[in-house]
């Protein structure tokens, strides 16, 4: 499962870098034409805890999962697959997702980017609603009813899926 790792689970797709060029062009916009809208200092103080929250949120999920967490979602069952309930998969299902989430947020509140902020909590979210439906189809047919139990007990970890 490490041997997965590769450039690749980096994530960076054309529509995440196309994303971030969008995030770069609104801070040199705002900061051209309205300069004093980057000097919202609390803004970004905010966005760069929430930056910091979710990488850590993230990287506590790829250690408590250990060898079970991997950037591709499993259609097979491996032997040595597990359910991952404890630590911080006793709060969220699915934080390493969360984290992500929250950072790429968070990206955008450390720049004073109101577009988009908007833009990538949208276009995350659809993103992740798709993503965690198709992998809890294939956590279902793994482990059955123990998941079912655990995705009723346990907030996905973004909001609005449940």
């Amino acid at each position: 499962m490490r041997d997965e790792l590769s450039v690749k689970s980096l994530l960076f797709s054309r529509a995440y870098l196309i994303a971030m060029a969008c995030g770069v062009l609104e801070f040199l916009l705002e900061s051209a034409f309205l300069p004093a809208m980057k000097q919202l200092h609390a803004v970004s103080y905010c966005g760069l805890a929430l930056l910091v929250l979710g990488e850590v949120i993230r990287k506590l999920a790829m250690v408590t999962a250990a060898s079970n967490f991997t950037h591709n979602i499993r259609r097979t069952r491996q032997q040595s697959h597990v359910l991952v309930t404890r630590g911080i998969y006793r709060l969220v299902r699915h934080p390493g997702y969360m984290g992500w989430y929250v950072w790429s947020l968070a990206t955008q509140l450390l720049l004073v980017n109101p577009i988009c902020a908007l833009a990538f909590a949208y276009v995350s979210w659809r993103f992740f609603y798709e993503r965690i439906r198709y992998e809890e189809w294939y956590l279902r047919k793994f482990f059955g009813q123990d998941y079912e139990q655990y995705a009723q007990a346990t907030p996905s970890g973004i909001p609005f899926i449940a």
